[in-house]
Parts: C-alpha cells; structure tokens; sequence
C-alpha cells in the first residue's frame, strides 16, 4: 500500500520535488561524513609521522613514553542524520548522574539551512562521547593541542625501533646531537677540501709553467739564469761552466782503434799485431777469451763460440793469451795445431719472428723487424733507428740539426708497430761522426747510448752488423722499414710501421742521376722505376740484407731526390765502411 502511494507521490509534482529534496539532503550528509574522515585520516597520518620521530634512535624516548601513554577510547564517528547537530541531552531533575570527565569541545560542522522543502525531521539525540585524558607523565615533545584534535580514531603508539643512540651529555637533546656532527664535518672536511684544491691547483700551474719554461729557456743550474733555447748547445759557452754545452751531441772518430774484426763468412775472428791482420787459432780457445774478444768489439753479453777448418785459410794465424790489461796476441809462421780456427757471435742478432709508407710499402708488425726504433724529439717522431745491443742505438747524423743536438729531449720507442710516444727510454749521450757535413752528405752516422738497457723479446731484438769483408750480389734483394711519409709531401707519418722490398743499385748507374755524389761509403737501392723508395721520417732507419744465417744490416738512410721518382733511387750510408768506428764507440762507452 506504501509503495503504491509513493509511486502515485512520483506522478505528481508536488511528490516528485518531495523526494529530489530527500535525495539531495542525503546526498549532502554523505559528503560531509566523507570530507570528516578524509580530516580524521590526515591527522593521524601527522600524528604518525611525530610519533615516528619521537621513537626514532636518535631522540631521547626510551620504554617511559610506552609506558606513559593510555590506550583512549575510540570515538564514534557515525554520520549525522540531519543536516544540524543538535546538542549532547543530558538528563534532568534531582536524580541527574554527577558530570563525569570534562571532554574536549568537537569540532562540529557548521549546520547547513535545510532546504525550504524538506519535511520536519526531529533531531535524535547523540550519546555524550567522553575521552579519557592521557597520563600527566607524558615525556615532552611535539603533542597535538587537546583543544584542536578534531573527534575521530585514536592510535596507540607502537614499539621503539631500534635502541637510542646514546646522549654522552647530560642536558643535551637529539637535536643538539645532530648539529654538533655538522659541525665537526664542516670543521674539518671543508678546510682539509680547500686545502687539496689548492695545492692540486698550484701543482697543474707549476707543470703548465715548466712546460712553456721546456718549450722556449734553458735553466743554468750554477749561473741562476734563464737563456734562449737556440742558445742551447750552438757551440758558445753561455752559462757558467759550459753548463749549455755539457748535454749535446758529441763528434767523435775512433775509426783506426779496432783491433778486432769478424769476417762475412761463418764470422771467423781476426786479430790485429805487428801491422797484420790473422785468424784466431781454436788451440786453447775458451769462453773467458772469447768474452774478452767481444769486448774488444763493444759487446757485454755472453758469446757463443765454435771452430771452423783452416784447411782453405791462407793464414797468417795467432795465438790468444789473456794478460792484466786484455788480450795479447801471438802471431806465428805454419798453421794452427788443431787444424781449427775460431767462429765467434757476440750477441744473439738479426732473429725476426715474422707473423705472416715507405713509398710502395705495405703494413708489417714490429715481429717482423724486431731490431727497428722510433728516434723522438719533444714527443714528435723524427727518424728510424736500429738496435746495436741492449743499450746501443745505430742512425743518421743529419737527424741531428742544429737545433736539435740536446741530448736531454731525445726518446727511443722499441718494440712497437704502432708509433706511440709513451714510457720510450731516456737517451744518455748522442754520438755522430767528426768528418759529416750536412752539406756533403757523407759520414751520415750516429749512435746513441741510452740510460738503460731495452728488456730484449720478440719484438725487440739486436740487428748484426756485417762482416768487414762483406760483398752484396748485383741486384741483391734487400728490405726497408719505417715510419716515413707515404706520399711524397705528405703531412702525416705512418701510423704502423712500413716495409718495402727494393733492390740493390750499382753506384754507376746511381751517379748517373745524381751528377756524381754518391761517394765509396754510401750504396744506393730501389727501383729505377720508381713506385718503391724510402721518404721523410724514414731517416736513420735500417736497411738490412739476409746473410748466411740471420739478418745483417748493410745501409742507413740517409737522403735522396723526392720520393719514389722513376731513376731517383734512396742512397744509403754503408755500414761496413764504418765498423772500425761503430767498434770504437761502443768499446768506448761499454
């Protein structure tokens, strides 16, 4: 009966607005209820997070605050049925119960008019909520206001987390604890900071200072004075005791002070007394004469020995017998006793361990020639080089230009294909020929010594020099290596090592293009047709002939007419012209 008079109610105007009033005030109380829980839950979350900080390890909180706080009674918070609150009733007349606890004023929301056409609803009373006060014992720290706490769920605090870090100072709060930490960091990390910012900052100046002081002064260590670098080494004393003129390349001529020399075939020993040269008997011979033999000739490392027959010797022969100051020699008439003669190596040499631009080159690894360097002037390559022994490097002498003789900037790079400019060994002294001239082209050759010895291995291994009696074969095929130009005019070495093989050229036929100053003491080698030839940067670099047994070298770079020119061959100096003067320096400087 209800139902049908409510749905008759919906058919008339006056029904209708009766019941979208109803909906709307019911719509309102909802939102309401739902804007009061969203407000309770925001609270507890701030209670929460203070709560959290007062139970953090570095606060002073400790098992009182567990103890101190009361578990409160939830409040209802049950929506209103009404858009007013009416007040809490209380019972009256002469039996009404004594005021319990006074609570907190609520927050009441603020009564909203009801509509003009919502029916009289009479207000339900509400019960009276009471809280009970917390415990006067609360340990200070941040609480929320009783006054402002709006009515809704109370939380118990939970468990300290973690054990409070221990305050050593009586009186001090967490706080103060945090600070004082800040402190010490700012106290001692900032100025110690400030301090290596300086010093690094003061050490990149001093470097950048040295390098431009490098580049364009000299020091006179004893005279406390800053010269010009072209003053260095140009031959005039500039500081006090010739201090400028003390670490520069040196001329020097030992070519009669050999008196030992080694033969092209099976390195047969030939010894120098009473104005002639004669073979070395193997009658006695032994490794402590055979070490002395060597040493006469330069070399420290351990020799290796054996004889040959002098059945097809002609002779003169000799005698060896070891004296307080070397080696003295006994020449006699006949033949040796034994029949033998003596074949002796100095040093392990000219072993490549080939894995398989120059002009008309290819890329070759250092394996390939273990014996070639790089010769570094201020970092920058500027010639080849190859190794004599550990500590002995043989080049050019117009490597050195006159601007360009202290021996201090110069670096040898070993053992790489690749040109690189880092950890080459330190050079201790330059050596070049007392009779070169730049300008006549001949006694182009140069040792140097370095500070120490190269650590021999694959890649770096000791060319052999050639026997004093050496002859090459017309058209002889022999092999250059280096770092040189590509291109004739080209701005840019060759990042990995080169190798061409090219041909031995009569000297006639060289002369004949260069109007006669290819001299005795140089040899020429290419192509007369051109394609194949050696270029800037090669300089000083080996150019080497395979002997009976291993590697020899036989030329030197020297100079030329362009690069790879049909009939404008590479001239070479010859290093079998100059044993008796590479001998000298390395016994010299043994």
């Amino acid at each position: 009966m209800a139902l049908s008079i409510m749905v008759l109610g919906l058919h008339t105007p006056t029904g209708l607005t009766f019941h979208l009033c109803t909906w709307t005030s019911a719509l309102e109380r909802w939102w309401a209820s739902v804007r009061q829980r969203q407000k309770d839950l925001n609270l507890e979350r701030r209670w929460s997070r203070e709560e959290a900080d007062i139970a953090s390890p570095l606060n002073r909180t400790g098992a009182n605050e567990e103890a101190s706080n009361t578990v409160q009674p939830p409040v209802s918070s049950q929506p209103v049925t009404s858009t007013t609150r009416t007040a809490t009733t209380q019972p009256s007349g002469p039996n009404r119960a004594a005021p319990g606890p006074t609570r907190a004023p609520a927050v009441t929301p603020r009564a909203q008019p009801a509509p003009a056409c919502a029916p009289a609803v009479t207000p339900r009373a509400q019960p009276a909520l009471t809280r009970v006060p917390a415990a006067a014992s609360r340990p200070p720290g941040p609480t929320a206001t009783p006054a402002s706490r709006p009515v809704g769920p109370t939380r118990t605090p939970g468990p300290v987390r973690g054990t409070p870090r221990p305050n050593t100072r009586p009186g001090t709060s967490p706080l103060a604890y945090k600070i004082r930490r800040v402190s010490a960091l700012r106290r001692y990390c900032v100025p110690v900071t400030t301090i290596i910012l300086i010093l690094a900052s003061l050490a990149v100046i001093g470097i950048l200072i040295k390098v431009v002081l490098d580049n364009y002064y000299f020091f006179c260590t004893k005279s406390v004075k800053f010269i010009s670098l072209d003053k260095w080494c140009d031959g005039t004393q500039d500081c006090s005791g010739n201090e400028d003129e003390q670490r520069c390349v040196q001329r020097v001529d030992f070519s009669n002070g050999s008196l030992v020399r080694l033969t092209e075939s099976a390195s047969l020993v030939q010894m120098y007394a009473s104005g002639t040269w004669s073979y070395v008997c193997f009658d006695g011979f032994d490794a402590a004469r055979a070490k002395a033999v060597c040493g006469q000739l330069g070399y420290s490392s351990d020799p290796t020995f054996t004889f040959v027959s002098a059945r097809d010797l002609k002779g003169p022969f000799s005698t060896l017998q070891l004296v307080d100051n070397g080696i003295q020699v006994n020449p006699f008439t006949g033949t040796c006793s034994s029949g033998n003669v003596v074949s002796l190596k100095c040093i392990t040499c000219g072993v490549n361990h080939n894995k398989q631009r120059i002009i008309g080159g290819q890329d070759t690894s250092i394996e390939s020639s273990p014996w070639q360097v790089s010769l570094q002037y201020m970092g920058q390559h500027s010639c080849g080089g190859s190794i004599l022994t550990p500590r002995m490097i043989l080049c050019a002498a117009h490597c050195f230009q006159e601007k360009q003789q202290q021996v201090d900037r110069w670096r040898v790079q070993a053992g790489r294909s690749s040109l690189t400019y880092i950890f080459a060994s330190q050079v201790d002294e330059i050596f070049i020929h007392t009779m070169y001239s730049l300008d006549l082209k001949a006694y182009d050759i140069a040792i140097l010594k370095l500070k120490s010895d190269l650590s021999l291995s694959d890649s770096i291994q000791p060319i052999c020099l050639p026997g004093f009696d050496i002859s090459l074969p017309d058209n002889a095929a022999l092999t250059v290596t280096g770092w040189g130009h590509t291109v004739e005019g080209g701005s840019s070495l060759a990042s990995t090592l080169q190798r061409v093989f090219i041909n031995l050229i009569s000297n006639s036929a060289c002369n004949a293009e260069y109007f006669g100053q290819v001299q005795d003491s140089m040899i020429c080698a290419g192509r007369l047709s051109g394609g194949a030839d050696t270029c800037q940067g090669d300089s000083g670099g080996p150019l080497v002939y395979m002997g009976y047994t291993s590697w020899e070298q036989v030329g030197i770079v020297s100079w030329g007419d362009g690069c790879g020119r049909p009939g404008k061959v590479g001239v070479y100096t010859e290093v079998s012209a100059f044993l008796s003067w590479i001998y000298g320096v390395m016994r010299t400087e043994l």
